[in-house]
């Protein structure tokens, strides 16, 4: 290997970790909707972005979920935990790439993880995904934790009706425990969320709520994204766009050790909750005279009124 090359080499090297330490990964999962019918399919997406200066954006990175240093779970109406690890499907193709004449190579990871599973129970279902590392850039663990939250209701219920267990902690970490339904938000709606740093309320927790397609300004520029927790670890959020929101807190400390044989000299947590805002338009019944009932009392009434509208026009014809 020749001077030049070598000095290539060590800027590359340098190049990359710089990237590691100031663009660093983290994840979110969100489902394709945030309410189904029971016994309807539900997708998942678990996605991995680049969120330079604390997570300012929503966009995706070549960089994913680790299937072997991650669990997945999934919270049941009925309060079943079950691992879905071995139903994750790897959707990108990841690629050996070469720099410097084929001297340096790197491991280009493309696409995210997905999954899919039926609603076959009435309630609220938590998509719980968690990763727990020591990153290959610096002696720094990086723990990271994720949720989705989705209703499946019954299809004589009022598309509005509201859920229990959104609230149920899972021990994450770092965890965002929504204080409302976050399955039936609209446009005009408020948001009141916890955060929970190893089950104690954060205080002065940085959290930030990014709709999908913007990037938010600088940390500490001024601006309606950017929220701070108060001394029980409360903050709150009201939604301006219909759109994918994803919530997120971060929690740097000097926690050191050893993990799967590596040092750490200081642990970063992360944190993320995704949300899935509708138009104005589908909340209240204004929009959906049906809506005003529920337990199927609008059907067993059109039942009854039907044959009577129908013999009452009858009648009419004949006078």
């Amino acid at each position: 290997m020749n001077k030049k090359t070598a000095i290539l080499i060590a800027l590359i090297v340098s190049y990359s970790a710089l990237l590691g330490i100031v663009f660093a990964h983290d994840g979110w999962v969100q489902s394709n909707v945030s309410r189904v019918n029971v016994n309807d399919m539900v997708y998942i997406d678990m996605q991995f972005g680049n969120h330079q200066n604390m997570h300012r954006d929503y966009k995706i990175y070549a960089s994913k979920w680790d299937i072997n240093k991650s669990t997945f779970a999934l919270h049941t109406p009925k309060g079943e935990t079950i691992d879905f690890k071995n139903s994750v499907i790897d959707v990108g193709m990841d690629e050996v790439k070469a720099l410097a004449n084929g001297t340096v190579t790197y491991f280009d990871r493309n696409g995210y993880l997905v999954t899919s599973f039926v609603a076959s129970q009435k309630g609220i279902y938590i998509v719980d995904v968690r990763q727990d590392t020591v990153v290959s850039y610096a002696p720094e663990r990086s723990i990271k934790c994720t949720k989705a939250i989705l209703g499946a209701i019954q299809s004589s219920m009022r598309s509005n009706s509201q859920l229990s267990g959104y609230d149920r902690t899972l021990s994450q970490l770092l965890e965002i425990i929504p204080l409302k339904d976050p399955t039936n938000l609209a446009v005009g709606d408020t948001l009141p969320f916890q955060i929970l740093f190893k089950g104690i309320p954060l205080q002065d927790a940085e959290v930030s709520v990014i709709p999908r397609g913007k990037t938010l300004p600088a940390m500490g520029v001024p601006n309606p994204y950017d929220l701070c927790t108060d001394e029980h670890g409360k903050a709150s959020f009201t939604f301006n766009e219909a759109n994918y929101h994803l919530i997120v807190v971060h929690k740097e400390t000097d926690e050191s050790g050893t993990l799967d044989g590596k040092s750490y000299s200081m642990t970063k947590y992360a944190a993320a909750l995704t949300a899935i805002i509708g138009p104005a338009y589908q909340q209240g019944s204004s929009s959906n005279p049906m809506a005003i009932f529920s337990d199927g009392t609008s059907y067993a009434l059109i039942a009854v009124l039907a044959p009577a509208f129908v013999l009452l026009h009858i009648l009419k014809k004949k006078h």
